[in-house]
């Protein structure tokens, strides 16, 4: 029996046969085509093209050098807004967002205000007199449309899909192989809670982050600390508990390292360095645990002793949830390559940007988790090939966010001397990019068509821009108490069902935001308390917000902050279009929305400096000047390629039948030029 099931062996026999049963007639045999020709296509997250010609020109990119000069370099048209779930929906399906229904990482429920994770519907588990679990828990993935890899996989072509964005759980690929990306939580159901725990934490400053951290004070006694790691939240509890697991940190008598113990397994890790990977096993009821993974480093021991820890991550050999598809997939590439990192959001931003790691530990992290994908990518050309391998690295997405201060000497958060050390990150990280497009195409078949893409360019994030703040100064938001501060929130209350919007006088509010660039109207009949009737006035209300927006400027130096406001319906189109936000803002480099605006907050103030390391954003940028990048081994017709065309282009290639009128055109392709 599989190792997920360990603790669901209270199972009746008779019961066990049925699902036996159900199991056995829906698994039906995919007649697989033999595998003659081969498509592969590597997206890199918010790889921007204006570096990626500079770093070409100089020399640095090699193998996209060739590409370039041989085949195709352009750049690629991306959604409004150019978001990374937005754009990678779009590129999956080749439909509008009105189609996909992924408008933002946030959701508003109309009938609560409450936000809500776009990208998948959760169900709990039940339970048997609150003990014996009788169903796992289920989640649901609610983008809208059949991706590109799912119809070549129903028509017969063998497909590998790694770390795909917005495929949790993993849609089946008859006769294929699926690995999640973003959208897997951790262990915990957030983005990824990173743990920090210090002896010179004091009580208040121990608790919740900002943005997915939880600060843990140590108190030392004979060299000993021992502090909890809270889990999963239990779903067996009415209220809103964690289960919990002891941690033991152990010094040395040279305390240049520290003995950790978990659950009976203990590692010696000297300071400076990461640890293994650790099991941790959270018991909810003595039928059932939930199993994860982490590792820890070490950061000093004295005179404080201060110790990271990653956020903790479904464990691949035993998932509660489908992270792969088949579900044996995930267990199979940790026989192969190892323990890895299963969390959609698979970089320590979080860390980083609290200040509670540096940027040297970051990038060891980074780079080892690109080095440990593009590892297994090439084994899967090379030993396993496929027709189609689609397969996605965020690496250079997430070093863009932190880093691209040091490309920006205007930016609040610039540091010359740690710009003399880490200015190059960016650039780095492209380089890797480069050595992986070298190695796929040594390891593809021979005469196999490369298609590379991104999602979305970048910008510097000099300053924020609280547009609920705005609203509530324009009069558009109405506060019951305008004396009332109102408290920062924090991820912990977005999953944790915080109170969002507790001061607001909805009878007189006419519209709100929340996500990363989006209004709405408080509409009757849609929102709960809604006051405004659709029709003219309201279109109206709405092109007065637009044309304000519009004239907004930034007291320091009397420039615009807003480049462009659309209506909804002006760029959204699809089944899903009653979804999507009623007017979407996009901001001029250098500006983006708040955090706090994105989860609904009113902060005071409405233009600040962005004193955080994420220093680098495009969610809310105008797409005119956010593309992402185009390359293929192949020459390109086309002249304005755009991502809603790479699903028709690979079904195209493989001629295989589109599931329906898609958004984007097949690219004409040519064939290489010799150099």
């Amino acid at each position: 029996m599989s190792s997920r099931y360990s603790d669901l062996r209270i199972i009746s026999g008779p019961l066990m046969m049925v699902l036996v049963a159900v199991s056995a007639a829906t698994c039906t045999r995919v007649k697989t085509r033999p595998v003659e020709k081969q498509v592969v296509v590597l997206g890199f997250d918010g790889a921007d093209p204006d570096l990626l010609a500079k770093w070409i020109k100089e020399g640095k990119l090699p193998n996209l050098q060739r590409l370039a000069e041989t085949g195709t370099f352009r750049p690629l048209g991306t959604t409004n807004p150019p978001e990374s779930p937005v754009a990678w929906a779009t590129f999956a399906t080749g439909l509008n967002p009105g189609s996909t229904g992924i408008f933002d990482f946030l959701k508003r429920n109309p009938k609560t205000y409450l936000p809500e994770i776009s990208l998948v519907s959760r169900q709990k588990p039940e339970f048997l007199w609150g003990l014996v679990p009788l169903k796992r828990p289920k989640v649901t993935n609610v983008r809208g449309g059949i991706p590109f890899y799912k119809a070549v996989a129903d028509a017969g072509y063998k497909t590998t899909v790694i770390r795909m964005p917005l495929e949790f759980p993993p849609v089946a690929l008859p006769g294929g192989k699926h690995w999640s990306g973003l959208g897997v939580p951790d262990l915990r159901g957030t983005w990824g809670t990173f743990f920090y725990f210090g002896s010179e934490l004091t009580q208040w400053d121990a608790g919740d982050t900002e943005f997915g951290g939880k600060l843990v004070q140590l108190k030392i006694h004979d060299d000993i600390a021992k502090a909890k790691i809270e889990g999963p939240v239990d779903p067996t509890k009415e209220t809103y508990q964690r289960v919990s697991v002891p941690v033991t940190f152990r010094l040395s008598g040279a305390r240049d390292a520290v003995a950790i113990e978990i659950n009976g397994h203990a590692q010696v890790v000297p300071v400076g360095k990461w640890s293994d990977w650790y099991h941790l096993k959270f018991r909810i009821t003595p039928f059932l645990s939930a199993s994860g993974t982490c590792r820890f480093f070490v950061l000093e021991t004295q005179p404080d002793l201060r110790i990271y820890m990653s956020p903790i991550n479904i464990d691949p050999e035993a998932a509660l949830v489908p992270i792969s598809s088949p579900e044996s997939f995930a267990e199979e590439l940790v026989r192969k390559h190892g323990l890895m990192k299963t969390l959609g959001w698979w970089h320590d931003t979080w860390a980083l940007n609290e200040e509670r790691i540096d940027e040297g530990v970051f990038l060891e992290d980074t780079f080892r988790t690109m080095d440990q994908e593009a590892s297994i990518v090439v084994d899967e050309l090379k030993n396993d090939p496929p027709s189609l391998l689609v397969a996605v690295f965020t690496a250079t997405d997430s070093v863009s966010h932190m880093f691209y201060r040091f490309l920006d000497p205007e930016h609040p958060r610039y540091d010359l001397e740690l710009a003399s050390r880490y200015g190059d990150a960016i650039e780095r990280t492209y380089m890797r990019m480069d050595r992986i497009v070298g190695d796929v195409l040594t390891a593809m078949k021979p005469g196999g068509t490369l298609l590379i893409a991104s999602d979305h360019g970048f910008h510097s994030w000099r300053k924020g821009f609280n547009t609920n703040t705005w609203l509530v100064t324009n009069g558009y938001m109405v506060l019951k108490d305008p004396s009332a501060e109102d408290k920062p929130h924090t991820l912990e209350d977005l999953f944790g069902r915080g109170s969002f919007f507790p001061n607001l006088d909805w009878n007189r509010t006419r519209a709100y935001a929340m996500g990363l660039g989006q209004i709405y109207m408080n509409l009757r009949g849609r929102e709960k308390f809604g006051i405004l009737e659709a029709g003219l006035e309201t279109d109206r209300l709405m092109e007065e917000i637009r044309e304000k927006l519009l004239a907004v400027k930034d007291p320091d130096n009397q420039e615009l902050v807003i480049q462009n406001v659309s209506l909804g319906r002006e760029i959204f189109h699809g089944p899903r279009e009653a979804e999507a936000p009623d007017l979407q803002v996009d901001f001029r480099s250098g500006y983006r929305t708040s955090w706090q605006t994105s989860l609904g907050a009113i902060p005071s103030g409405i233009i600040f400096a962005n004193t955080k390391k994420w220093s680098g954003d495009h969610c809310a940028s105008d797409p005119a000047d956010t593309q992402g990048i185009f390359l293929s081994n192949l020459t390109l017709d086309s002249s304005e390629p755009s991502i809603y065309d790479i699903a028709p282009t690979v079904l195209e290639i493989l001629g295989v039948q589109a599931p329906g009128r898609l958004d984007g055109k097949a690219l004409v392709l040519g064939s290489a030029r010799p150099r």
